[in-house]
């Protein structure tokens, strides 16, 4: 049973930006959709019609969109380090809008926005565990409700999960705050849309074109629902990434922003190898302290925080069951034991 009413659970239209990975084994998304059947509107992938004739299908619709018409919209919300020229790199930005537009066209009142190389979805921590537990509560089916009661609860129109690698400890018993959703977030669309300006890190500037708004609106994280994302091996050479040069994604941002993004200068590597590059930095309350959160349903946003109360539970019981089984097994192989698999 859905924490949003169903009706309007089937008014949330997702949508892959995609377009970078044209085999479908680089686009890890894929593995996720299913769960969405049934639940929400059947998901589409969104390519650009250039692109579209090379484009390996599944079976979820594909929706064109025209070159031409992205490359007039791209030059008149254009927000680059420089100016405008035909034929210049777009990003995602132009995806983003159509992704809005188609969902705006076939009468869904939000556009579930997701990337194409999204590979794990979990909640509270990234263990196995946790992993399990979402999926067999619906996947990404579950992060669809979830994001959709806090919008439809809250002055949010852009409500993500997070990045999995965002530390749970710095901020313990959070359930909703304002922030920077990436590449997995539910957007109201239809009158008070934003549209989206590119091409450098459209995702922020749009959370921050909400929070500085007239419209009492924010952009919000459910602390909860995490996501892992694919950067490696052949994905990440196919994808967007390849296109960005290093710095012209974080200077162009701090140029627009100053005010909510500092630059760094730090090796390539977390290990402190490869070239030194720049990376950004958001200040913290950044949205919060320009559009702060305003619940407006309090029995909607109570029902999804119970529900999520309830998931970490049932994930802690799961990582702590885990756990056990982990050091029989340590125990037996030790004193030459077997021990069955927890759950056989």
């Amino acid at each position: 049973m859905s924490v949003t009413p169903p009706d309007l659970l089937r008014g949330v239209l997702p949508v892959v930006i995609s377009g970078g990975r044209p085999q479908l084994r680089d686009r890890q998304t894929r593995r996720l959709l299913a769960p969405l059947e049934g639940v929400t509107a059947d998901p589409v992938w969104v390519v650009r019609d250039d692109r579209a004739p090379g484009y390996e299908r599944d079976r979820w619709e594909v929706v064109p969109y025209g070159q031409a018409e992205a490359e007039a919209f791209a030059a008149a919300h254009w927000m680059g380090p420089g100016p405008y020229e035909p034929g210049a790199f777009l990003g995602c930005f132009t995806e983003r809008e159509w992704a809005c537009r188609v969902a705006e066209e076939r009468g869904c009142w939000a556009v579930l926005q997701l990337d194409d190389n999204l590979r794990r979805l979990t909640a509270f921590v990234g263990y196995a565990s946790s992993a399990k537990v979402v999926a067999a509560r619906g996947g990404l089916a579950m992060f669809a409700d979830l994001l959709a009661a806090v919008t439809l609860a809250t002055n949010s129109r852009m409500t993500g999960a997070k990045l999995q690698a965002v530390n749970p400890a710095t901020e313990p018993g959070t359930f909703v705050r304002p922030g920077f959703p990436y590449s997995l977030y539910l957007e109201r669309v239809g009158p008070g849309r934003e549209p989206y300006i590119g091409p450098v890190e459209e995702d922020i500037l749009h959370a921050y074109q909400y929070a500085g708004s007239a419209e009492s609106a924010t952009a919000a994280l459910v602390y909860p629902l995490a996501y892992i994302k694919n950067h490696g091996g052949r994905g990440e050479r196919s994808g967007m990434r390849v296109y960005y040069r290093a710095g012209v994604r974080a200077v162009g941002l701090q140029r627009m922003a100053p005010e909510m993004a500092r630059l760094m200068v730090r090796q390539t590597h977390s290990n402190g190898r490869g070239e030194p590059r720049v990376f950004h930095w958001m200040e913290p309350g950044a949205i919060a302290r320009r559009a702060p959160l305003v619940v407006r349903d309090r029995p909607l946003f109570e029902a999804a925080r119970a529900y999520c109360e309830g998931m970490a539970e049932e994930v802690m019981a799961e990582h702590q069951a885990q756990l056990r089984e982990r050091l029989a097994r340590r125990a037996a192989r030790a004193s030459g034991w077997k021990v069955a698999a927890h759950g056989a």
